[in-house]
Protein backbone atom coordinates (compact mmCIF):
# COMPACT_ATOMS: atom_id res chain seq x y z
CA UNK A 1 0.00 0.00 0.00
CA UNK A 2 2.66 2.44 1.06
CA UNK A 3 4.55 1.77 -2.34
CA UNK A 4 1.49 2.53 -4.60
CA UNK A 5 1.15 5.87 -2.72
CA UNK A 6 4.66 6.56 -2.96
CA UNK A 7 4.62 5.65 -6.93
CA UNK A 8 1.15 7.78 -6.99
CA UNK A 9 2.99 11.10 -5.61
CA UNK A 10 6.19 10.35 -7.90
CA UNK A 11 3.66 10.36 -11.56
CA UNK A 12 2.09 13.30 -9.94
CA UNK A 13 5.49 15.22 -9.51
CA UNK A 14 6.78 14.00 -12.73
CA UNK A 15 4.07 14.91 -14.67
CA UNK A 16 4.14 18.56 -12.75
CA UNK A 17 7.65 18.68 -14.08
CA UNK A 18 7.13 17.65 -17.97
CA UNK A 19 4.18 20.72 -18.11
CA UNK A 20 6.48 23.24 -16.58
CA UNK A 21 9.06 21.78 -18.78
CA UNK A 22 7.18 23.00 -21.86
CA UNK A 23 8.08 26.44 -22.83
CA UNK A 24 5.46 28.68 -24.02
CA UNK A 25 7.46 29.13 -27.13
CA UNK A 26 7.11 25.31 -27.56
CA UNK A 27 3.58 25.25 -27.28
CA UNK A 28 3.08 28.01 -29.48
CA UNK A 29 5.33 26.46 -31.51
CA UNK A 30 3.04 23.28 -31.71
CA UNK A 31 0.03 24.88 -32.12
CA UNK A 32 0.93 26.61 -35.00
CA UNK A 33 2.51 23.59 -36.88
CA UNK A 34 -0.93 22.23 -36.42
CA UNK A 35 -3.23 25.02 -37.76
CA UNK A 36 -0.46 25.19 -40.63
CA UNK A 37 -1.16 21.65 -41.16
CA UNK A 38 -4.84 22.71 -41.13
CA UNK A 39 -5.15 25.54 -43.29
CA UNK A 40 -2.80 23.96 -46.06
CA UNK A 41 -5.29 20.38 -45.98
CA UNK A 42 -8.19 23.30 -46.35
CA UNK A 43 -6.53 24.56 -49.39
CA UNK A 44 -5.50 21.49 -50.91
CA UNK A 45 -8.78 20.64 -50.72
CA UNK A 46 -10.83 23.58 -51.15
CA UNK A 47 -12.11 21.94 -54.65
CA UNK A 48 -13.37 18.94 -52.91
CA UNK A 49 -15.05 20.38 -50.12
CA UNK A 50 -17.11 22.59 -52.19
CA UNK A 51 -17.96 19.86 -54.38
CA UNK A 52 -19.03 17.85 -51.82
CA UNK A 53 -20.71 20.89 -50.40
CA UNK A 54 -22.58 21.76 -53.34
CA UNK A 55 -23.98 17.44 -53.61
CA UNK A 56 -24.98 17.36 -49.78
CA UNK A 57 -26.25 20.96 -49.38
CA UNK A 58 -30.18 21.62 -48.70
CA UNK A 59 -30.17 24.70 -49.22
CA UNK A 60 -29.27 25.47 -52.39
CA UNK A 61 -26.18 27.57 -52.02
CA UNK A 62 -24.06 27.21 -55.41
CA UNK A 63 -19.86 27.04 -55.27
CA UNK A 64 -20.19 30.75 -56.81
CA UNK A 65 -22.56 32.17 -54.49
CA UNK A 66 -19.89 31.42 -51.33
CA UNK A 67 -16.77 32.26 -52.88
CA UNK A 68 -18.76 35.81 -54.08
CA UNK A 69 -20.18 36.11 -50.80
CA UNK A 70 -17.29 36.15 -48.87
CA UNK A 71 -18.29 32.95 -47.47
CA UNK A 72 -14.55 31.40 -48.01
CA UNK A 73 -13.16 34.16 -46.19
CA UNK A 74 -12.97 32.86 -42.28
CA UNK A 75 -10.74 32.55 -38.94
CA UNK A 76 -9.35 29.20 -37.85
CA UNK A 77 -8.05 28.78 -34.91
CA UNK A 78 -6.83 26.42 -32.82
CA UNK A 79 -7.46 26.42 -28.49
CA UNK A 80 -5.48 24.09 -26.57
CA UNK A 81 -7.64 21.94 -23.83
CA UNK A 82 -5.53 22.42 -21.21
CA UNK A 83 -5.41 26.68 -22.03
CA UNK A 84 -9.21 26.00 -21.64
CA UNK A 85 -10.63 27.68 -18.46
CA UNK A 86 -12.39 24.90 -16.79
CA UNK A 87 -16.35 26.56 -16.01
CA UNK A 88 -19.55 25.93 -15.75
CA UNK A 89 -18.61 22.67 -14.16
CA UNK A 90 -19.10 19.83 -16.16
CA UNK A 91 -15.33 20.05 -17.05
CA UNK A 92 -13.87 19.09 -20.97
CA UNK A 93 -15.62 17.57 -23.77
CA UNK A 94 -19.17 18.77 -22.57
CA UNK A 95 -21.31 21.36 -24.22
CA UNK A 96 -21.69 24.16 -22.91
CA UNK A 97 -24.79 26.58 -22.47
CA UNK A 98 -26.21 29.68 -21.30
CA UNK A 99 -29.83 29.46 -20.58
CA UNK A 100 -31.61 32.38 -20.71
CA UNK A 101 -35.52 32.59 -19.33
Amino acid sequence: MLATAFHSKISIITATMNNESITPQAINAWRDYVLKHIVDNLETNKDNILDQFECDDTHCLTRQEIEQNGLMDFDISITLHRDKKQSFGLGLGFFKANLLR
